[in-house]
């Protein structure tokens, strides 16, 4: 794996599954195909969905997380199985370990997608560092009830890279 070819994804947990594959149709489908390597942090939400389109696809899936496999949520563990490979970090049981895992997932790739919801700042934090970092970055906003105002933060963040 080099990090030129990998790309990571992060998003929201309230995505539902019809929306998250038709962003993943228009956003990633032009990725697909190119023998990339695809970091999934191998939660609940837009990442499981990612996980399930990639895998449909026979692309190149790697599940990083913070702790073990055994310590996420049980309807992701089946899901762990079919990937190519589980990084499990076994970071302490801190509230700082994922954004450890999602630094780390970071800094092995270089295209970053994060799909926002709005709700919660997890995705736009790890966004700005990526493009800190000099990746390529993609911020897409994912339209729910939640929060309209957060679209057009997104948009400014998802010109910031490349210039």
């Amino acid at each position: 794996m080099t990090a030129r070819t990998s790309i990571a994804i992060f998003g929201s947990r309230d995505v539902d599954r019809d929306t998250a594959r038709t962003l993943f149709e228009q956003h990633l489908a032009p990725f697909v195909d190119q023998g990339r390597n695809w970091l999934l942090a191998g939660t609940r939400g837009l990442d499981e969905w990612a996980m399930e389109w990639l895998l449909e696809r026979s692309e190149v899936c790697w599940a990083v997380v913070p702790y073990t496999r055994f310590d996420q949520p049980k309807s992701i563990q089946s899901r762990l199985e079919q990937v190519d490979r589980v990084i499990e970090l076994q970071l302490a049981g801190r509230k700082s370990a994922r954004a450890f895992r999602n630094r780390y997932m970071v800094d092995l790739c270089g295209i970053v997608f994060g799909f926002r919801s709005g709700k919660g700042s997890g995705t736009q934090v790890i966004l700005k560092y990526a493009l800190r970092n000099q990746k390529e970055v993609h911020a897409i906003p994912v339209l729910t009830t939640a929060d309209d105002e957060q679209g057009a933060e997104d948009e400014d963040l998802s010109q910031g890279w490349p210039r």
